[in-house]
């Protein structure tokens, strides 16, 4: 049997642990034995034991050498196997278990879900001559890392998009009826931390730019998500600054979030920063709904401007109201758009293609 360990060293649960879930989960279901070390953070744990095996380690960096010792007794007997790491600090801990270890049938790869230079330090150089690959989340995140020309052997490096898992029904949450949005207005909705990186601020300003246009139609903006109470505290005054109550509402944290993702009209991911591959415009595309997103991070390798969603400069409110209002005024452009986003996200974007990658990325270890 094929054996996999999966590292998550964060102390909370959040998108990265999920991606460990879903792909964890989708392993066992393919028979293969998938044991995860994590931090002994009590809701992480029991989290992850419904899917697999879980041995917590403190999981503390690159200097947590006892750690790295404890894995090692793991996987020393466990001939071939691939230890699967999520980040680079984790990285260093998999590949110290191996050297202690002894098993030189262990693999070591890991995922990089982060749009940051590659580093070429002599710890870095020491870890890209033990790792066996490194998988970006996009072609974007690759080269930002390659940017500083690290000294890493280039026949290391892949690209696999990451996807989401999409249940084969999703019946849309009653959001309208519990905040009193009627059918005729349109929803436009946000999902996500609530942050300004995401580019809340520009989207508010754009909202405010949309209402005081007496040619669109009557819409809502609907925001998902939890924040800091500082930013929390700051949304609530600016859209009170801006004459914007009733018609931007916060709407909390929600969870499942693909049925109220479903019972959008339209999406909006206004990130200030690069993503590499956020997951946002992913989730409504797989409902069959447009997005407008900035054209600075990942989502430009697979929104395609003007067909399945829009593409807007970052911190841009006058070109995000336009793409807006598109979609506000058009209906028959809005479902033409939704229909598209859906057919591209199940045609090459959803999980089983993802999965088939990274099983590639596992080589004949799986």
């Amino acid at each position: 049997m094929s054996k996999i360990f999966h590292i998550i060293s964060n102390n909370e649960w959040g998108g990265g642990e999920q991606y460990v879930f879903d792909l964890a989960q989708r392993q066992k279901a393919d028979g293969i034995s998938v044991t995860i070390f994590c931090k002994p953070v009590p809701e992480i744990v029991s989290k992850c034991e419904s899917v697999a095996r879980v041995i917590p380690l403190r999981l503390n960096g690159v200097t947590d050498i006892i750690s790295a010792y404890k894995m090692a007794k793991v996987v020393k007997h466990e001939g071939q196997c691939v230890i699967h790491a999520h980040n680079f600090k984790d990285a260093f801990t998999a590949c110290y278990a191996r050297e202690l270890s002894g098993n030189k049938q262990i693999r070591v790869v890991m995922c990089r879900h982060l749009t940051r230079k590659g580093k070429n330090s002599f710890h870095y150089r020491w870890l890209y001559k033990h790792i066996d690959a490194i998988c970006f989340d996009s072609q974007l995140s690759r080269d930002m890392f390659m940017s500083t020309n690290p000294s890493i052997d280039e026949s290391k490096l892949s690209i696999v998009r990451t996807s989401i898992v999409v249940p084969q029904h999703v019946e849309p949450a009653s959001l309208r009826e519990e905040l009193g949005i009627p059918s005729t207005e349109v929803l436009a909705m946000y999902h996500g931390r609530l942050d300004p990186e995401k580019g809340i601020d520009t989207l508010l300003d754009a909202v405010a730019r949309l209402k005081a246009d007496a040619n669109i139609s009557p819409f809502r903006l609907v925001l998902i998500g939890k924040g800091s109470k500082e930013y929390t505290a700051h949304l609530q005054e600016s859209i009170k600054a801006k004459s914007l109550e009733g018609t931007v509402i916060l709407a909390g944290f929600r969870h499942p979030v693909l049925p109220y993702v479903a019972s959008s009209d339209f999406g909006i991911l206004a990130s200030i920063v690069r993503e590499g591959c956020p997951l946002s415009p992913q989730e409504y595309m797989s409902q069959g709904r447009p997005v407008v997103t900035t054209d600075n991070g990942g989502q430009k390798e697979y929104v395609v401007n003007g067909e399945n969603g829009f593409m807007v400069t970052p911190g841009d409110s006058a070109k995000l109201a336009e793409a807006m209002s598109v979609l506000i005024n058009d209906a028959e452009k809005r479902q033409q758009m939704g229909m598209k986003a859906k057919e591209d996200f199940f045609d090459h974007m959803d999980y089983e293609h993802f999965y088939v990658q990274i099983k590639k990325l596992y080589g004949s270890y799986l």
